[in-house]
């Protein structure tokens, strides 16, 4: 199989070209400027601002569309709100019209939870076939993207296969969980121990296996679905992961959540304090029936891997 994947030297897509590769399929390792990691698999285009997409396409069985502009929690952006909609949602519609043009049999887009909202009640999951509730401008952009890739699927051939995720972490994570695993390992006080919150999250392996699976998998789909590790953690429990395959101990206490939500708000942080304390659980029955897939890893083994990897490349 040839699979064009699209943002192939982010996060994810760094891990998912080497399971790609390790399978046996040829790669076209699309990134926006050239990256001599990929040799002659590398394709450097700037998808917001190429008009022809045809000769990034043709000849490819399949996409992975990863690029686009990921959420940032203070976008300093004249107009974000156009920044998203041109780097997510009109460069999907974009690629998936030039991909049905093109014959490509099925098209993967790795679209996100902030979807379907930002929180849940503990005993209540997301599921795909919740109506959508986006929060934000990056959340909005990414279902207007998904709305744009129905909408080409619907009157072609080719199939379409939307993942929404949650939190991914794994080795070359940034942003918010690499200030979680600093905290975590550091010895400071965190006064979190009271937390009773439940936490979707998945880590880049089991992401990788699931987009594998849906680019792979042999008979006709069309769906969107969700994942995560299968496993729902608070953020106590999370913090006493990260630390345990550091080898450490989180020094965590108990603090009124209440009051912590409280100061959260006085001091213009209640978005963190949502991340730590609220819960946000999605549903993955559906995706391990259609996938006929389940992750591969627990968190344990997931941070172990993650701990690991990173003391190595230290050494």
């Amino acid at each position: 199989m040839r699979v064009l994947l699209t943002g192939a030297n982010g996060f994810v897509g760094g891990h998912l070209y080497a399971l790609l590769k390790s399978k046996g399929h040829e790669v076209r390792a699309l990134t926006r400027i050239a990256d001599a990691r990929y040799g002659n698999d590398n394709i450097a285009c700037d998808l917001e601002r190429t008009e022809n997409l045809s000769s990034i396409v043709v000849g490819c069985d399949a996409i992975i569309h990863l690029a686009g502009r990921a959420h940032v929690m203070s976008d300093g952006k004249v107009d974000a709100s156009a920044a998203y909609e041109s780097a997510n949602t009109d460069v999907t519609r974009r690629l998936a019209e030039c991909a049905a043009n093109n014959g490509i049999r099925r098209f993967v887009f790795l679209s996100s939870i902030k979807v379907n909202g930002e929180s849940t009640p503990n005993d209540k999951p997301f599921t795909s076939k919740d109506a959508p509730h986006p929060h934000d401008q990056y959340g909005i952009s990414k279902l207007h993207a998904e709305q744009e890739l129905r909408r080409v699927a619907s009157s072609t051939a080719m199939d379409c296969v939307i993942i929404r995720t949650p939190l991914v972490y794994g080795l070359g994570v940034r942003a918010n969980f690499a200030s979680l695993i600093k905290l975590s390992i550091s010895g400071m006080p965190i006064p979190l121990g009271g937390v009773r919150n439940r936490r979707s999250l998945i880590s880049v392996q089991n992401l990788c296996s699931a987009l594998y699976r849906a680019v792979s998998i042999e008979v006709p789909i069309n769906a969107t679905l969700l994942v995560s590790d299968g496993e729902d953690l608070s953020t106590p429990q999370l913090i006493r992961a990260i630390a345990r395959a550091h080898n450490v101990s989180p020094n965590l206490f108990w603090f009124p959540v209440g009051l912590l939500k409280v100061l959260s708000i006085l001091i213009g942080k209640h978005g963190v304090y949502q991340r730590l304390c609220g819960s946000l659980m999605v549903d993955i029955s559906e995706t391990k029936q259609l996938l006929q897939w389940a992750p591969e890893f627990t968190v344990v083994e997931s941070m172990n891997i993650m701990a690991q990897s990173t003391l190595e490349a230290r050494s």
